[in-house]
């Protein structure tokens, strides 16, 4: 009788079920085992459109020419979009009218040319540096094995979670471009705006049918998955995941002024986001409000992230050498470790990564912001 009322009692019941959510919830929200899986899967994600001259095979990165056409129309499909921009850039200074109350299309405009820039970069240069590339990335991975094969454990909370933010932006930006090209036809870059002569405005649909608006959408869409996946794959990939390994390969391959490049972007991009959130969030339409909202949520979480853990190999080696100091040895051994340099991730312009990278980086931010709400 005992067992049973203890089967039927409802506090013992709910116990268990309770346990048995925290046990799941722990299972769930645990760290993988390995950095290999993550790094493969995303891989796999962001190189789909074969933008660049290599990809997985049985994890690892090889080679590739088979798809080469279609890299090729990721990049023909991006300089169109840049051209369409350029022109309604152009045309705006070549007519002058007052811009007072038309800001926050520029800022866009100024915005996209950044990103589309700075992705057409990042694809020169690990298409002209792609075995160094290749060797950083495959080094990298065989690192990892080698350390669990001892049983180092190199998975880290910050980029298994850095890593699902981008798979959402991988998945949530795209269709803010698939929005773009269905809602608003007459906007730039959306193709239609500079074919039909009936888009006098951007809030236009210059009469265009559904099939005109599904070609310029589809088009956005594959433009709006290239940039993301480049810029995701190079972020999250070869910058950050060889990073606390490979440090003057890393340096190699990102040398001057690829790495420059990346900060400029970064700052200017996320000023142009915050200034249109706060300035103009009444009057953009709504995809745009989305648009530089997800922007801005990205880009601070990339500086406060992974800019922040790209100081790590400065911080860990002179944490290293200081304990090597300390330690007793012969005076050969000490003058050795004194001839060390500490480790270092080079900002391309002689400074390099440190604790305080992030937070100027956040101040130029704010002062380039400030800059902006005082035009």
């Amino acid at each position: 009788m005992s067992s049973t009322g203890d089967a039927r009692d409802p506090r013992k019941k709910m116990t268990r079920i309770l346990a048995s959510s925290v046990t799941w919830i722990r299972d769930f929200i645990s760290l993988p085992y390995s950095n290999i899986p993550i790094v493969v899967n995303f891989t796999k994600m962001t190189l789909f459109i074969d933008q660049l001259p290599f990809r997985m095979h049985k994890q690892r990165f090889v080679l590739t020419n088979a798809n080469k056409r279609r890299g090729i129309l990721a990049v023909l499909i991006l300089l169109l979009h840049l051209g369409i921009i350029l022109k309604w850039v152009l045309d705006q200074w070549l007519n002058p009218v007052n811009h007072s109350r038309t800001i926050w299309k520029f800022v866009l405009m100024y915005y996209c040319v950044t990103v589309f820039c700075t992705i057409m970069v990042f694809i020169a240069q690990l298409t002209l540096l792609k075995e160094e590339t290749i060797s950083l990335l495959n080094l990298a991975l065989q690192i990892e094995r080698d350390s669990s094969a001892k049983g180092f454990d190199i998975v880290h909370f910050y980029y298994v979670g850095f890593i699902a933010i981008c798979k959402m932006a991988f998945i949530l930006m795209p269709m803010i471009c698939l929005a773009f090209g269905l809602l608003r036809p007459c906007m730039p870059p959306v193709w239609s705006s500079v074919i039909y002569l009936e888009c006098d405005s951007w809030d236009a649909d210059g009469n265009t049918g559904f099939i005109f608006r599904i070609w310029g959408a589809l088009l956005l869409l594959y433009l709006g998955a290239g940039i993301v996946s480049t810029g995701l794959f190079d972020a999250a990939v070869v910058l950050i995941y060889p990073t606390e390994m490979l440090t003057d390969l890393h340096n190699s391959v990102f040398r001057h002024p690829i790495m420059s490049i990346l900060i400029g972007a970064v700052t200017i991009c996320e000023c142009f986001a915050l200034y249109t959130v706060i300035i103009s969030s009444s009057v953009v339409p709504i995809p745009v409000a989305i648009l530089f909202s997800t922007v801005a949520v990205d880009l601070l979480v990339t500086i406060v992230g992974p800019f922040k853990v790209m100081a790590n190999p400065f911080i860990k080696s002179v944490e290293l050498l200081q304990s090597l100091k300390r330690m007793n040895g012969s005076r050969w051994i000490k003058r050795f470790v004194r001839s060390c340099p500490p480790s270092k991730v080079t900002l391309g312009n002689g400074k390099f990564f440190d604790k305080a990278t992030s937070l100027v980086i956040c101040s130029m931010c704010a002062d380039l912001l400030i800059t902006f709400l005082l035009m």
